[in-house]
């Protein structure tokens, strides 16, 4: 099973960006998505950025898996 999760791009360096993923940074690979920027919103796999999100998209998906989350522990 492959868990991936949107998240806020806050700084890129290189091959490297850091990410706000549900209220914790972490460092992640951009290889995939050379084109992120800071601000930028993104999915995030197995730490590999994979595709960059409009901003509206991101929001939509982090509803989503908030909902099932919710409803999981029901």
């Amino acid at each position: 099973m492959c868990l991936t999760e949107p998240v806020r791009i806050i700084a890129v360096d290189g091959a490297i960006a850091t990410v706000d993923a549900n209220g914790k940074q972490r460092n992640v690979s951009v290889l995939a998505v050379p084109e992120a920027r800071a601000g930028d919103w993104a999915i995030l796999a197995a730490g590999l950025l994979i595709r960059i999100l409009q901003p509206q998209a991101a929001k939509d998906m982090a509803a989503a898996l908030h909902l099932a989350t919710t409803e999981a522990d029901s």
